[in-house]
């Protein structure tokens, strides 16, 4: 009987026991982490896919008008049957030279835009030639050239920013004046030719501010009758002041 006792103590102890471990048992809880939507986030959201859309536009139009602030012709050879050669050109010039240009271009790189340009040149005129014993005025011709252009831009921090500018392409000359020869009025043929330039310049805030060396290469020829005639060179070269504006597109 004190067995059956002691047996029954010892049961009721090992349930009490159990019954108070499964309270200590103490099961995980899940919490659910809750974003808080701001404003701040929110128009991050609304901004971001605008920033994607806009992108640094790779093509570019160009509008550019200039003036020459110096130029000269090269000499011009003159061919007389009682005098043989003569120079009948002294370089110099007088008037005004100007030019108007449109040119498209696109990014090769960051930095490097290589286009196609088109551009109307009224170069100025021919300075009397005094000689010896007689005058010769050679006359003016003015230029349609269309060529390669390739534009260099340099990274700056600033809103100037510099750039390096080449042009390589074909000078057609036209408007060809006659040239006068001892009081005499003779008939000058211009033939078309290489057109180059290069230079530099600022750009800021899409407005452009340019120096170049250019060059329309040309030959001249000259006649009347058998007594005068001649072919020779009469390339225009200047340094060309521009400016112009470029429209992104």
């Amino acid at each position: 009987m004190k067995k059956l006792t002691l047996l029954s103590l010892f049961l009721g102890t090992s349930i009490l026991a159990l019954s108070a471990g499964k309270e200590v048992i103490v099961q995980p809880e899940v919490i659910e982490v809750v974003e808080v939507v701001t404003p701040e986030i929110l128009l991050e959201v609304a901004v971001t896919p605008v920033e994607n859309i806009v992108t640094k536009s790779d093509k570019h139009i160009y509008l550019r008008v200039g003036g020459d602030v110096a130029s000269k012709y090269s000499k011009y050879k003159l061919k007389t049957k009682e005098e043989g050669n003569l120079d009948v050109s002294n370089k110099k010039t007088k008037g005004f030279g100007y030019e108007l240009a449109v040119e498209g271009t696109q990014n090769i790189t960051d930095n490097l835009e290589v286009g196609l340009g088109l551009a109307y040149q009224n170069h100025s005129k021919n300075k009397t030639y005094n000689g010896n014993d007689f005058t010769a005025k050679m006359g003016k011709y003015d230029s349609i050239p269309l060529y390669v252009t390739g534009k260099y831009n340099f990274d700056t921090e600033s809103t100037l920013k510099p750039y390096l500018k080449a042009n390589l392409g074909y000078s057609f000359n036209i408007n060809e004046s006659k040239s006068d020869i001892d009081k005499t009025s003779v008939k000058t043929s211009v033939k078309n030719g290489l057109y180059t330039g290069i230079g530099a310049g600022i750009e800021y805030n899409n407005y452009l501010v340019d120096l170049m060396y250019q060059i329309n290469f040309a030959k001249a020829s000259l006649s009347n009758g058998d007594e005068t005639s001649g072919k020779s060179k009469l390339d225009y070269s200047r340094v060309t002041l521009s400016v112009g504006y470029k429209f992104n597109i």
